[in-house]
């Protein structure tokens, strides 16, 4: 396996290892179906083995990531399929979010929320992405902060573990000027209808929006010869 470069701090060595793997993963360092040496990652890092494995386990959980029995792990193919099936699962919490929320959020939260929404606005022009890793990376902290009003740790954390973020990245982070469809307009009316207190109107919206972004990754993907 041929890996970057990398220098590990001796601190949360197993965190670290995972961040930097899912970074990988997500800026197309390591290729579908490549392996991953157990003790060729803890060399290149400069670890034991067992940071490493326990690194490896959180991206199997994640899906990124797949074992197979007496050969070891394998960078999980990105494919349509993975897309749709994350998409749906990110409709459903979003959704089962905003009926936990609409209607019943402080003034304050809702100031956040919006505060977060507008963070997104900058790396956008019109339907075109102008930066689109720094779109991700804020695009990420709006709907974490959506789901988290909810106030259900267990529901922030499937949400977080879906990688829907990284999906995006992993197909997208090339596509500065690429299209973006109205995901500027769609985040607004987002977050004017939970402002507004109008469920109908919010669960929409999030409907639209998420139809958005499986769009674009499929049209993406399917640009890119179908498995990343």
């Amino acid at each position: 396996m041929s890996s970057p470069a990398a220098t590990i701090e001796r601190v949360d060595l197993s965190d670290q290892v995972y961040a930097t793997l899912k970074d990988w993963l997500a800026t197309r360092k390591l290729h579908p179906e490549e392996k991953l040496s157990l003790n060729e990652l803890a060399v290149t890092f400069g670890v034991s083995r067992s940071p490493v494995q326990q690194a490896l386990t959180r991206l199997v959980s994640e899906g990124l990531v797949s074992v197979e029995p007496r050969r070891g792990h394998f960078v999980t193919p990105l494919t349509a399929e993975i897309v749709v099936q994350a998409y749906e699962v990110r409709l459903a919490l979003e959704l089962h979010a905003a009926e936990r929320t609409v209607g019943r959020l402080e003034r304050a939260d809702l100031g956040a929320l919006r505060a977060l929404m507008e963070e997104t606005l900058p790396h956008l022009d019109g339907l075109r992405f102008v930066g689109t890793r720094s779109f991700i990376a804020a695009n990420q902290r709006f709907h974490e902060l959506q789901i988290d009003l909810a106030r259900n740790p267990l529901l922030s954390d499937l949400y977080r573990r879906l990688s829907v973020n990284l999906l995006m990245e992993r197909i997208l982070g090339d596509a500065d000027g690429g299209e973006a469809g109205d995901v500027g307009n769609e985040h607004r009316r987002l977050v004017e209808a939970f402002e507004a207190g109008d469920p109908g109107r919010a669960q929409a919206s999030i409907r639209m929006h998420v139809e958005t972004g499986r769009r674009l990754a499929l049209e993406a993907l399917d640009a890119a010869g179908g498995v990343l």
